[in-house]
């Protein structure tokens, strides 16, 4: 079964470095090589005014993408100026990005709160589609 799974970038508060950063997270655990890649993590209030409530129920979990080299460095989670590793990394692997949809979605006007799509990506494995877009 072929599943596409977004990636977003949301804010995340570091307790140890005491920093705000933002992250990658994915929607669902990926198909594929990324899969070991994909940390469950807890989220920290971002706001002590950050207050859950039935019109604003507060997820406090994501699937955090961690670093692809191995290095820590201050922090193991993949960060947007990453982005280019990520991308080589899943063009290499048998994924596929879906730029289509994620101009459709990041050209609407529907929002998602507290994190911004970065792009939708899709497992095919070793059966990737030659798929070439036109504008």
């Amino acid at each position: 079964m072929i599943r596409t799974f977004t990636i977003n970038t949301r804010p995340y508060y570091d307790q140890i470095n005491q920093c705000y950063l933002n992250i990658l997270t994915c929607n669902i655990e990926p198909q594929g090589p990324i899969r070991k890649y994909v940390r469950k993590l807890t989220l920290p209030k971002l706001s002590p005014f950050q207050v859950e409530g039935p019109c604003y129920p507060i997820n406090n979990c994501a699937l955090a993408l961690t670093r692809l080299d191995g290095n820590c460095g201050c922090s193991d989670l993949l960060t947007p100026n990453e982005i280019p590793d990520l991308i080589s990394f899943l063009l290499g692997n048998g994924y596929q990005i879906e730029t289509q949809l994620t101009n459709m979605m990041n050209g609407s006007n529907v929002k998602q709160t507290n994190k911004r799509l970065v792009m939708l990506v899709t497992y095919y494995g070793i059966n990737q589609p030659t798929i070439t877009y036109m504008r």
